[in-house]
């Protein structure tokens, strides 16, 4: 499959990859001028004309966006299109000078409004003769195909769903109505249908639709990508004529006036089967559940299925198949068994029979595992009649045990670790348990030691990439590869994980297959049932018994697969429902895979029952969401008020908040991007404070790695050769990084470099408002997470190479620093406190254990294992290889020990007092100040002074904290810390750093030492 790691996009997007971040849909080719239509100009030389057939003609808006191959690329997005400006009798078209050597025409089709008449990117291959010879494309309405030949005009595609049923009566038709235009809806119980200009046939019946003008207010407002659609409306919306019809195939017809067909299409139909199924369905218990006596009861929602059968399979005893009863008014089909036999000791699938689009319009008998599956056997190939509540599926002690205390969101501190990392390579962790759930019940390796000191120190959570399971690993027959030791700098390395990539043990798990079950290849039998239960449970209560809580990473933006493929399962239930459709039906698939539709009622109760299983049935205490910015606020409100009241208590939640693709700005719904989200006390992905510290953006590829320095790693103090950043790029920087210590408030007002007062939502992050949270408990500050490279890695190319052992170390322990004293809710990678790295991999997601491999006896970080895998990686390997073998990039247990005392050290401040972790907005803009500020300041120098008059649990009266980036000491005057006597914070007195030992505050004098940070008190 393709990579989903390559979309982790920081924040932004540059404005080609915002136009289409999927596969192609065609390729090009291309013909020279002598196959124009009668009537076409002569195509010039190293010219593409592009054509362009609308069935109404009315293509006055629509243009080419190009981002790759003109001489002029288009970047605005969508008003920088080249329009159609011609016509022929095939329709509009568009002469576009070309750049030959970009090789091909990189492009969309768009209207003013940003929709795409291909949901995909599309691309025209330029021939070899094209600097001598004009070259064409043609495109059809709603057709991805680029064609390099005039096509034939039709009608349309049934295999596409271009109109969309919203509720009981209306019908959004995607252009606006022709003079004299009708339409009718056509429906056929077991498909069958097909349409020609001649008319309809293989219809059961037909149903004739009104031209209403627009859509309602209402409806506008609940689908505002279709405000400019026409309404249609059904004389009869009555549901019991609605209903049986949604169980077959539904296509509308457009006829001109003479009554011939001018387009057919097929419908999309979520609007309506929520309208009329979504609150009765809301209320009911999914998946199996266990009444008197404990006898199963299993309920599947598939309001369009024909029939569905229950199969069981006893773990002793023959298979059994039973018919399923369907409710009416919700849609639901379900079975009770007649006691309890099946209970914790079967298995079972359903078989629906159901009409799918993906199975070229045709009903289908898809066996399938149950959406809302508690457990599995191997590789899900069937779920698990599991009673959650039975004592066998419980380790001893864990009803009612102690999950750790926490006052506030804000003391958190997050550490996000990977199941199969954590002890796949840590010897002291017995064979049978390493890489497993249960490794973190062995209190006594070296993993479980190093958790539980930096819990003591202030760590509160770990962070588990998903856990639930996934499609990307052989429960049944995993293997590990033999990787060579070779050189620093070789290949060989790379190439034999690559080779075991589909069938090694590793992945992210980025793959979801069944979200409330859990991944069974972590268990210490994937075909038990029960093991995946009760082992998740016992690495949960180890944790909690280790005083650290647990979060999930959870994925409920997407799925490996849809449609009819073999790992699809919710496609295979409601065809078409639980998944984002682009304006021809197609999945949109931005996130990586197939997006799912949380704007869709029962995608979103699938999302809180899953969400709440996991927080009641195995005491989970947060939820990190991947890409939550592609799922709707009001539904994540919605989750976290259930889910607090099912589990009984305040849990946290956050993910990332980035705003791309279908639904950025807002474009379907009000999603859960960082804009959105002040003030819902949702933490999101701090991408300001990463970039200001590490330096450059998230997605960085080549020589780009080396320009853009950081605040913590050289901009303009320690030029590293490459980079041409200024003065003014370093205190733009530092004004990023002060505004990351305040939470990244939108409110918060600071001295800028220029002198001038203003808000964090005032300063500038890119394109973007830098300041965008309301309380610090909204900002999970990072600067180092599994997506892109490691802290240490990107230091790699940042810093000079001739940067120092001892002052890369200190480079490491600055950035981490100041994360850590930041308002807000620190995140830190697992190992990123022992100067971990990957190689120079940029997105480990499936490079197996070797370049994920993490050291808890601290013998080495990683770094110079081979250069990393190709298909990420390959383009920059002659960039890497002096990097892999530079002997001052070479850690050893010295350096690493050191890495990780000094961490532990700064935990251990952070947790000493409340004042690196008010509680609220208004604290952070009463009580914090920075001083050093405006155009004469100390450049790389940050003070920041936290009032602690009468705060609860702020130990002292004010503290100061101190950063120096700068490879050089300083010193400085801030009269405003005159009137106070400070020391330096007792932890640091005492501490690791024998360096910082030497930083002084009296009288407003500041002394600090080079890359260093500093924190004093004043009691």
């Amino acid at each position: 499959m393709i990579s989903q790691h390559w979309r982790r996009l920081g924040s932004w997007l540059p404005a080609a990859l915002t136009a289409g971040l999927m596969a192609a849909c065609g390729g090009g080719g291309g013909s020279d001028g002598a196959s124009s239509p009668a009537g076409t100009a002569n195509i010039a030389a190293a010219t593409m004309r592009v054509h362009f057939h609308r069935t109404q003609n009315d293509t006055a808006d629509w243009g080419v966006y190009s981002w790759s191959g003109p001489l002029a690329p288009k970047t605005a997005w969508p008003g920088d299109r080249i329009k159609f400006a011609s016509s022929d009798g095939f329709g509009a078209y568009v002469d576009i000078p070309l750049n030959v050597s970009a090789g091909k025409l990189d492009f969309l089709v768009i209207d003013g409004n940003g929709n795409k008449n291909c949901g995909s990117d599309q691309h025209a291959t330029f021939k070899s003769d094209i600097a001598s010879k004009g070259q064409e494309v043609w495109m059809l309405e709603g057709d991805c195909t680029v064609y390099d030949q005039q096509p034939a005009i039709s009608v349309g595609s049934l295999g596409q769903a271009r109109a969309m049923w919203l509720d009981t009566t209306t019908i959004a038709w995607p252009s606006a109505p022709a003079s004299g235009a009708s339409y009718q809806l056509y429906y056929a119980a077991n498909g069958g249908i097909s349409a020609k200009a001649e008319g309809v046939t293989g219809a059961d019946g037909a149903v004739a639709l009104q031209v209403a003008g627009g859509l309602s207010d209402a409806l506008k407002s609940k689908y505002p990508y279709l405000a400019s659609a026409t309404a249609l409306t059904l004389a009869d919306g009555s549901a019991a004529t609605l209903k049986p019809r949604l169980k077959g195939q539904l296509v509308v017809a457009q006829f001109d006036a003479s009554g011939k067909v001018v387009q057919a299409t097929s419908l999309q139909a979520a609007g309506v089967l929520d309208a009329l199924y979504a609150t009765a369905a809301r209320g009911k218990t999914l998946g199996v559940s266990f009444g008197a006596g404990n006898a199963p009861t299993f309920a599947l929602w598939a309001p369009t299925a024909k029939s569905v059968k229950l199969n069981v399979f006893p773990e002793s005893g023959a298979a059994v198949s039973v018919d399923m009863v369907e409710d009416g008014s919700s849609g639901v089909w379900s079975y009770t068994a007649a006691d309890a036999s099946w209970s914790n000791a079967a298995y079972y699938t359903y078989t629906v029979n159901v009409f799918s689009r993906a199975a070229s319009n045709t009903v289908v008998s898809n066996t399938v595992t149950d959406p809302y599956s508690l457990s599995l056997n191997a590789n899900s190939q069937r779920s698990f009649v599991a009673n959650l509540a039975d004592a066998s599926l419980k380790p001893t002690g864990w009803d009612g045990h102690a999950v750790p205390a926490l006052d506030a969101p804000e003391d958190i501190a997050i550490y996000e670790l990977h199941v199969r990392d954590f002890s796949i390579n840590d010897a002291t962790v017995p064979a049978a348990h390493q890489g497993k759930y249960l490794a973190f019940t062995d209190s006594t390796s070296n993993g479980m030691k190093h958790l539980k000191l930096l819990q003591q120190s202030g760590l509160t959570h770990v962070q588990l990439l998903p856990v639930y399971d996934i499609a990307s690993v052989n429960e049944a027959g995993c293997t590990s590869p033999s990787v060579p030791n070779a050189a620093a700098d070789s290949d060989q390395q790379q190439a034999a994980v690559s080779a075991a990539k589909d069938t090694d043990c590793f992945n992210w798990g980025y793959d979801p297959y069944h979200y409330t079950a859990p991944e069974g290849s972590y268990a210490s039998d994937a075909g038990n049932g029960r093991v995946r239960v009760k082992e998740f449970r016992q690495m949960v209560k180890a944790l909690h018994d280790a005083g650290l809580r647990v979060t999930m990473d959870v994925v409920y933006n997407h799925t490996f697969a849809a449609g009819q493929d073999d790992k699809s399962v919710l496609d295979k239930v409601v065809p078409g429902y639980y998944y984002r459709l682009d304006n021809q039906g197609a999945i949109f698939n931005s996130t990586c895979c197939a997006n799912t539709a949380a704007e869709n009622a029962m995608m979103a109760k699938l999302m809180i029952d899953s969400v709440k299983t996991w927080a009641t049935q195995y005491q989970v205490d947060g939820f990190r969401f991947d890409i939550m910015g592609h799922l709707p606020l009001d539904a994540m409100l919605q989750l976290r008020s259930d889910t607090d009241a099912a589990a009984g208590r305040s849990l946290y939640y956050y993910g990332e908040g980035w705003n791309f693709g279908e639904v950025a700005n807002d474009a379907r719904f009000k999603h859960a991007a960082q804009d959105n989200m002040a003030g819902t006390g949702y933490g999101t992905f701090n991408d300001r404070l990463r970039d200001a510290i590490r330096g450059g953006g998230c997605c960085d590829t080549g020589a780009s790695l080396f320009r853009g320095q950081g605040f913590a790693n050289g901009v303009y103090l320690d030029p590293n050769g490459q980079s041409t950043q200024t003065r003014d790029d370093l205190l733009h920087l530092t004004d990023l990084v002060k505004l990351g210590m305040a939470g990244t408030l939108r409110d918060y007002v600071l001295t800028d470099k220029d002198g001038a007062a203003k808000k964090g939502s005032e300063l500038a992050y890119f394109d973007l408002k830098a300041g965008y949270t309301a309380d610090p408990q909204e900002s999970i500050n990072y600067i180092e997470a599994h997506d892109n490279q490691t802290l240490f890695d990107i230091n790699a190319y940042k810093l000079p190479q001739t940067t120092s052992k001892a002052d890369r170390v200190r480079v490491q322990n600055l950035g981490t620093a100041i994360l850590t004293l930041s308002q807000g809710i620190p995140f830190y990678h697992a190992g990123q406190e022992l100067l971990r790295s990957k190689s120079l991999d940029r997105d480990s997601y499936n490079s197996g254990d070797w370049f994920n491999r993490l050291f808890w006896d601290y013998s080495a970080n990683n770094f110079g294992v081979g250069l990393p895998v190709a298909d990420k990686n390959s383009d920059s390997w002659d960039l890497m290889r002096p990097l892999l073998t530079n002997p001052l990039l070479q850690m050893g247990a010295g350096e690493i020990v050191t890495s990780r005392d000094v961490f532990r050290d700064f935990l251990a401040v952070r947790k000493s007092s409340t004042l690196f972790r008010l509680r609220s907005g208004s604290d952070v803009i009463n009580r914090v100040a920075f001083h050093n500020n405006g155009p004469s300041q100390v450049p790389g120098v940050v003070v920041e002074s936290i009032d602690g008059s009468g705060y609860a649990g702020a130990v002292w009266s004010s503290v100061v904290v101190v950063a120096n980036a700068d490879k050089a000491a300083h010193t400085l005057n801030v009269d405003a810390l005159k009137a106070r006597t400070y020391s330096l914070h007792p932890v640091l007195a005492a501490g690791s750093d024998a360096v910082v030992k030497g930083a002084s505050l009296s009288n407003g004098s500041i002394s600090i030492p080079a890359r260093s940070v500093a924190v004093f008190v004043a009691n």
